[in-house]
């Protein structure tokens, strides 16, 4: 049993009395086992060591106190903790060789092992899951160092899934290249025909083999008949008689492929879905491979697939400057299948969105309070805990089309989007949306004495009202009822992330910023940084000096990351650094003034620039104005004068003036 420890979860430290740090990765009940990984720190090097323990003594230790849940998580590995929160960029340019950069030394490192990485299940619920790794480092090409490839691979998943997480501390050694053309025999398993029998699957014959099977798929096709068109019609193989047998020979000798290899290169092309799409058709994949009954029988862990859908709010909006009745919003939610707890949140204005579905993204990558407070909202850590991306997500077709997914492979593992003719393929977040009671009279048009932002916060308490209300008890083990858990969806999320079953994929907030905000052009001046005429500052951003630089040339164009919905904050990159900026209050600002939209900030920009605009050209109007006044009333006018080279001569007549002129003032009688 262990005890004195500290455990953070999911994929977090393990830290017992001794002061070793453990980082968690699996609690597999499935096989009876907890994974824990150890990094040893022995100067320079580090070396990862798996330990083991069975699923009861660790959730035992969990319900007993002796392991103890701690909310935060490591996302950065202890020994890359320099470069934490600075750009890659700003990086790569401050260095003196460019060779090779950053981004393709750390790309290399996770080619090497992402297969290993899309046999993590497989790999993690094995009785050795060293030997896996040291297997198929041997079996790269070019060969890699097991205990290098088992650093790699446990640091990638244990650290929140991020490729910037396997940056080298050493150059990478070369190895043997298994396409080589000195390699002429077979390599891999020995055959049941004999240890070398069949022929090398080189580079040439995997296009082949490729190739006949994109051609020759077909949903009206067995795998046996697919393969039969590939090795005649591709390969040129003829069936032939031998002994009691029949097999297939070339009537030239030339290597062709087995069964077995066809399906392995394949399988290694496609994944199961697109294999099971060419063979099967669309419609009988999804019958296959979609769960029967429950949608959350076959899920182990909370955040392990989540669904995203929007829906618009019936009410309409007050106006910010009128007062009048707005069109409402569209509110995007993120649904744990699961636990059906709502994980995520996002908002856009008129119709739904990709830009409503990325701040969703935003928000479950998060600390919730943190989030909510951009919002100006206080909630406390119990009332919302979710926090962390999925690795498996549902969206629909119409915003799903046009995200690029590819950015996203370091936490992205499945991307689905709804199927046509398939109107339940979200049951779980459908089921959870908010709806209005319907009647058969009249219909009725309803004014929410709410503006945009104030709105925002409604759907934000409205979510941790959901969690806590919400009917889970479908969701509900027997023992669950035995173990006092409430039956909503945030009893659900807490009883399982507590015993480390949680897929969450933690992000550093400043990666979350630049991959889910939306980014706009402004300006640094000298006094703030500017936003449709708004002004953001923050001390940070003072103490970096960056002002001062502005000073001498006037303003520097910007990118700006913003929350659509909420003007309270923005965020800007300053030499590879990101600075959470906040409006510029006065003592005449109302709390009013700075919750505000997007588009309500465009618009008053709009009326802002427009009211310059009017009061610039009615100024030379309005001075002639003034001038025709006097001019009416003196007869004369207001430029009215007489001008000589030189002085003007005091004489008799300069003298009586100035005599009249005091006397006048009094100076003189």
């Amino acid at each position: 049993m262990i005890t004195g420890a500290q455990l953070i979860a999911p994929e977090g430290y393990l830290s017992l009395s001794k002061g070793i740090t453990y980082y968690f990765l699996l609690n597999d009940p499935a096989h009876n086992r907890a994974r824990l990984v150890e990094f040893n720190h022995q100067g320079r090097q580090i070396k990862p060591s798996l330990v083991t323990m069975t699923t009861f003594e660790f959730e035992e230790g969990l319900e007993a106190g002796l392991i103890e849940e701690v909310r935060s998580v490591d996302i950065y590995p202890p020994w890359l903790e320099p470069i934490k929160g600075v750009e890659v960029s700003h990086l790569e340019n401050c260095r003196r060789s460019d060779k090779e950069t950053y981004d393709q030394k750390v790309n290399r490192r996770f080619l090497k092992i992402a297969d290993l990485v899309s046999r993590m299940p497989e790999i993690l619920a094995s009785d050795d899951p060293d030997a896996i790794i040291n297997a198929d480092a041997k079996a790269q090409s070019p060969k890699q160092n097991p205990a290098r490839l088992r650093l790699w691979f446990y640091t990638y998943i244990t650290f929140g899934r991020n490729k910037w997480t396997l940056m080298p501390r050493f150059h990478d050694i070369g190895g043997w290249d298994r396409d080589a053309p000195c390699y002429k025999r077979k390599m891999g398993r020995p055959s049941s025909k004999g240890k070398y029998s069949g022929y090398r699957c080189d580079p040439a014959m995997r296009e082949k083999i490729i190739a006949g099977y994109v051609k020759f798929k077909s949903s009206f096709k067995t795998k046996e008949k697919v393969y039969r068109n590939i090795l005649t019609e591709v390969f040129g193989c003829i069936a032939t008689e031998k002994g009691s047998s029949v097999e297939f020979r070339h009537p030239k000798g030339n290597p062709y492929p087995s069964l077995s290899q066809v399906s392995y290169w394949v399988k290694k092309t496609y994944d199961e879905r697109t294999r099971s799409i060419g063979v099967r058709g669309e419609h009988k994949t999804r019958a296959r491979l979609a769960d029967e009954g429950s949608f959350s029988e076959k899920l182990l862990n909370v955040n392990q697939r989540i669904e995203f859908d929007g829906y618009n709010i019936s009410q309409k909006l007050t106006g910010l400057t009128e007062g009048s009745a707005v069109d409402s919003f569209c509110v995007v939610r993120a649904v744990c299948v699961l636990s059906g707890a709502i994980v995520g949140i996002g908002f856009s204005e008129g119709k739904e969105n990709l830009a409503a579905y990325r701040m969703c993204l935003f928000s479950m990558a998060q600390n919730k309070v943190r989030f909510c407070k951009l919002f100006g909202v206080d909630i406390q850590p119990e009332d919302w805990p979710c926090e962390g991306l999925s690795g498996g997500i549902v969206f629909d077709r119409g915003p799903g089309a046009a995200w690029d997914v590819e950015p996203e492979i370091h936490w992205l593992g499945t991307f689905e989007m709804t199927p046509t003719f398939s109107g339940q393929s979200k049951a779980s977040v459908e089921s959870s949306h908010p709806r209005d009671k319907k009647t058969l009279d009249q219909p009725t048009s309803a004014k929410s004495g709410l503006n945009f932002v104030e709105m925002c916060k409604r759907e934000i308490f409205q979510v941790v009202e959901d969690n806590k209300v919400s009917d889970a008890s479908g969701r509900m083990e027997e023992r669950m009822y035995a173990a006092g858990v409430v039956p909503s969806p945030l009893g659900v999320w807490n009883y399982w992330s507590s015993r480390g079953r949680d897929s969450s994929i933690g992000m550093l907030f400043d990666d979350a910023v630049k991959n889910f905000l939306l980014k706009l052009p402004g300006k640094i001046r000298q006094d703030a940084v500017y936003l449709y005429g708004r002004k953001y500052r923050s001390a940070d951003l003072v103490a970096t000096g960056v002002f001062d630089r502005v000073a001498k040339s006037g303003v520097i164009p910007i990118e700006v990351y913003v929350l659509t919905m909420c003007m309270r904050y923005i965020w800007i990159e300053v030499s590879g650094v990101l600075y959470q900026l906040g409006m510029v209050r006065t003592q005449r600002t109302l709390d009013g003034d700075i919750d505000i939209s997007l588009w309500d900030l465009e618009h008053l920009d709009k009326l802002r620039r427009e009211s310059i605009g009017a009061h610039r050209d009615a100024r030379p109007a309005t001075v002639q104005h003034t001038r025709d006044r006097l001019k009416k009333q003196t007869g004369k006018d207001w430029d009215e004068e007489e001008r000589i080279v030189g002085r003007f001569a005091k004489n008799e007549a300069h003298r009586r003036d100035t005599d009249d002129y005091e006397r006048l003032q009094g100076k003189r009688k």
